[in-house]
């Protein structure tokens, strides 16, 4: 029970640091490398194997050392943070934080191989014991970031290896114990001595602003599983407070009385000119964030405002501000919906006369910690249908957005109404006003019905925008030659400089816009840095872990085997994670629930492993796969409109099977190994360690260039696969 106990403290800690890890570097360096973070928590693991396959001759393993391997984990963990905190980002600063949270995951891979390698006749409870220490750590997480922050979280999660490290030998107990009490009583006054609290990085938004203004001062910051945010006052009137997302995306709140004759001048800002087009409209706000959109809402005659906000911590924020931003999202004629806003237009019965989403975007990780290039469910070709359903006969969709942003918009525009009747329908401007500091802003209006000859012509002479689209009067290119038919869609795509293919569910990465396959400069810097030493690794670690004089048959097979469990498992459950976020309408719900459902269904899976061969269990799971691949997208589009607890319990349905069928291979595999012409299982371990990083990255850009549901087949091609080695693998030499 000792040995089960430390491998569930050891994974639990894992799970929560990788979390908390992506959360701060989110936070402090830029979204896209929350992603390489998760790359290397899942190769620090792997290399673990590694390290204690190359290092076996010299570091036999004993439970004093896996102990003490323990103790070395919960150090770095402590120490991972210090330098993070000591050494604000920097770009030339980009490998230290690289390495940081490799030593830390790296001493936890070879603490656990180790304890596999002592233990393989119960690899199975303990592959269990594995999982289930992931799961319970996916539902600590959410309410660790909430209640003590990301910086005081690591610092606590440091303690579970010391209680590993304690339960494994009394030779280091003392010493284990010892260091919870300094970990604990450093986190417990972390929020007075801010020794670790980090800071943004020179990228962030926040770091200019602040440095730009002097009088600016953050006055207050909260964490969540979602994202950071911080306030900071000291901006000119009328803002009270300039809210960060993440350090970098942010939104203000406005000091207002609470009187709307007071806010009437609001109706001659650039952002109120789609409400120009309608008169005391119902409109419905996606992500309100400061509360900007809705004073303009309320200033224009909006008789009523519906205000979907996701993230929780920006409500309580704003209603901080109480009297001194008049109350804004407690008033009467302001209904505020705490949702995902795709989620709440799929399951309403209201129409509206106005929908408006202004910059709805954080620039933050996505919770799932796989996917981290800003994927987005509100920008898809079915997020327009869903929006143009819910307008009234005279409603307009409004989106405020940059320049940048129109050729991916009238893209899924003319995808969702046809050339023709999209270029009766749409129409794009772009502010007049234009400076390197304050870029102007776009406006893309998409109407119910057509737009007027005497609209059109009111639009042409609005003074405060440029028209870039408006039907009947002026197209620039090369929207000139698609809505004249002189060009279709398939071809102006062609010509672009970037890519504005319509965004669809099965891809939804609007922001991926650079070419050839929309991966953002910052991400291929980093991935090149990661992948190309990592498959040299690969490439050493296979030829040179034969054990010698051995058949190369049953090797050959297990090589096979064990790659495509690694890289199949982290395909696969992303997959899942993504479509079903979709599904239950909040990230936060995805982490908490989902990946503690399948976490936890996986360690049951290889509880009872010994009863399924290895052959039928990877079968079972291809077979889901594909049937999931095609069936999961029609499927949800249909449910979107249940309850909530409804959504949750169908998700957690839904993800079970896979979780139970995928938690019994590996363990399987392991206690084959050993003998003959397997190495003994740290080897495993570090290859499936390695495989799961080829396989994250694989997935991020399968999915971006052909899509999740191709990503679900690959995933189940992996598993195919697996089962056709397992035969060989396991034959007697």
């Amino acid at each position: 029970m000792t040995i089960h106990a430390a491998v569930l403290l050891i994974t639990l800690s894992g799970l929560v640091f990788e979390i908390g890890l992506t959360r701060i570097y989110s936070a402090t360096i830029w979204y896209h490398y929350a992603f390489v973070a998760v790359s290397v928590a899942l190769l620090g693991w792997g290399l673990g194997g590694v390290a204690l396959h190359l290092l076996r001759r010299f570091l036999l393993p004993t439970r004093e050392k896996a102990s003490f391997l323990a103790v070395c984990y919960a150090a770095a963990i402590v120490v991972c943070l210090w330098t993070i905190v000591q050494f604000p980002f920097r770009l030339e600063l980009l490998p230290v934080y690289f390495v940081a949270p490799l030593v830390p995951f790296l001493f936890a891979g070879m603490s656990l191989s180790m304890i596999f390698h002592l233990n393989p006749d119960i690899a199975s409870t303990l592959y269990f014991a594995d999982l289930t220490g992931a799961s319970v750590g996916a539902l600590a997480v959410t309410v660790l970031l909430e209640w003590f922050g990301s910086e005081s979280t690591v610092l606590l999660i440091a303690t579970a290896p010391l209680g590993a490290s304690a339960l494994l030998s009394k030779r280091y107990r003392t010493t284990a114990l010892f260091g919870a009490f300094i970990v604990v009583a450093l986190a417990v006054s972390n929020e007075r001595t801010l020794l670790f609290r980090v800071t943004p990085g020179e990228l962030k938004a926040m770091h200019r602003h602040m440095q730009e203004n002097a009088g600016a001062r953050l006055a207050q910051t909260g964490w969540n599983a979602y994202s950071r945010i911080d306030a900071v006052e000291g901006f000119p009137p009328p803002n009270l407070a300039r809210l960060y997302i993440d350090s970098d995306a942010w939104t203000n709140a406005q000091e207002w009385d609470g009187n709307i004759e007071s806010i009437r001048n609001l109706r001659d800002w650039y952002r109120a000119l789609p409400f120009r087009l309608v008169s005391n409209p119902e409109t419905l706000i996606i992500g309100p964030g400061g509360g900007s959109d809705v004073l303009v809402a309320l200033g224009s005659g909006s008789r009523k405002v519906t205000a979907v906000e996701l993230n929780p911590l920006m409500l309580r924020f704003m209603r901080h501000y109480g009297d001194r931003a008049g109350n804004i999202y407690n008033r009467p004629d302001v209904e505020v919906i705490e949702s995902e806003g795709r989620t709440f237009i799929s399951r309403t019965h209201q129409k509206f006369d106005v929908i408006f989403l202004g910059f709805v975007d954080t620039w933050a990780s996505v919770a799932s910690g796989g996917l981290s290039l800003s994927e987005n469910y509100l920008y898809t070709t079915q997020a327009f249908q869903a929006y143009y359903d819910h307008l009234t006969e005279n409603g307009i969709l409004a989106i405020m957005r940059w320049r940048a942003d129109v050729p991916r918009l009238v893209s899924n525009a003319v995808t969702l109404l046809g050339v023709e009747e999209a270029s009766k329908r749409t129409v794009v401007l772009v502010e007049k006003r234009d400076t390197p500091d304050d870029p102007a802003q776009m406006i893309f209006l998409l109407r119910k019905r057509r737009f007027t000859d005497l609209e059109t012509a009111d639009i042409m002479e609005w003074s405060l925008a440029n028209p870039i689209i408006v039907p009947g009067r002026h197209a620039d290119a090369p929207y000139d030659s698609l809505f004249a038919g002189r060009k279709t869609l398939a071809q102006v795509i062609a010509d672009s400089s970037q890519r504005m293919d319509p965004v669809s569910d099965d891809s939804p990465f609007y922001f991926a816009t650079e070419r050839p396959w929309g991966i953002p400069y910052r991400t291929r810097q980093a991935l090149n840095s990661l992948i190309g030493p990592l498959l040299v690794l690969l490439a050493l670690f296979i030829i040179f872990g034969k054990p010698k004089g051995k058949r190369s048959g049953p090797y050959a097979a297990s090589i096979v085997y064990f790659a495509c469990l690694g890289t199949g498992f982290i395909a696969v459950e992303l997959t899942l994670l993504q479509n079903l976020t979709l599904l239950v309408g909040h990230p936060i719900f995805t982490l908490s629930i989902l990946l503690f459902t399948i976490l936890a269904a996986g360690g049951f899976g290889s509880a009872l492993s010994g009863r399924v061969p290895p052959r039928w269990a990877c079968l079972a799971v291809a077979a889901l796969g594909a049937i999931s691949a095609f069936g999961l997208p029609k499927l949800i589009p249909v449910l979107l409109p249940l309850e909530l607890n409804v959504r949750v319990a169908i998700a957690v349905a839904l993800i079970a099977p896979f979780g139970v069928m995928m938690g019994m291979p590996f363990p399987q595999g392991l206690r084959r190994t050993g003998k003959g012409s397997l190495p003994a299982p740290p080897f495993y371990w570090g290859l499936n360690g390695i495989m799961s990083v080829v396989g994250s990255v694989g997935t991020v850009v399968v999915a971006l260039i052909f899509g999740f549901q191709i990503v679900m087949l690959a995933g189940s091609a992996c598993y195919f696969f697996a089962a056709i080695a397992s035969g060989p693998m396991t034959r007697p030499s």
